[in-house]
């Protein structure tokens, strides 16, 4: 979080941060989150990130703000949230998810250059549907539910589309990655 604020501390940004934990530290959650042009959520454990946030209720005023174009982003368990399944470690060994907040509908899989046989067998199996993967360092951006960039802030980070194909294989397809210049 102080990597977020020192990076923000000057110029026209507002930084604020929620906490759930264990009492909110703002009087309205779901207020405060309306009031956000960006949401960023960080990385941890994705099974307990949409526990809490289910039991406060979240879940729909998140999707209340995606709607009404307020940017959604994070990293790791931050980005997975977002889509509806995929792969994760939050019970330990990498296994799939099905209950993300399905913002959008796809299959997500974080650093994916660790996960990638796991990923590619739940596609395959027809467990997970259509999927976006990234190694670490890559992101991709989404208007609405429609993938319109992949980027990255480092040299050999990639993305991908893998999918089932109709003869039962997996298909990856590396994405045109657009590099960033760290700040």
């Amino acid at each position: 979080m102080e990597r977020f604020r020192n990076a923000f501390s000057s110029g026209e940004v507002e930084f604020s941060s929620l906490t759930l934990f264990d009492k909110p530290n703002v009087p309205d959650v779901a207020a405060h989150l309306r009031q956000q042009d960006v949401i960023w959520v960080d990385r941890g454990s994705l099974a307990n990130l949409l526990a809490v946030w289910r039991a406060h209720q979240l879940d729909g005023v998140l999707r209340e703000c995606w709607e009404a174009g307020v940017v959604l982003v994070g990293e790791s368990a931050g980005s997975l949230c977002w889509f509806a399944s995929g792969t994760t470690d939050s019970f330990g060994d990498v296994r799939a998810f099905t209950d993300g907040l399905a913002l959008l509908p796809y299959a997500n899989a974080v650093h994916y250059e660790k996960r990638r046989p796991q990923f590619q067998r739940l596609i395959g199996e027809g467990v997970l549907p259509l999927g976006f993967a990234t190694d670490v360092g890559a992101g991709l951006h989404f208007e609405g539910t429609e993938l319109v960039a992949a980027i990255s802030d480092r040299r050999n980070a990639g993305a991908y589309r893998v999918e089932r194909t109709d003869g039962g294989t997996v298909l990856e397809s590396a994405l045109e990655v657009r590099r960033l210049k760290r700040f």
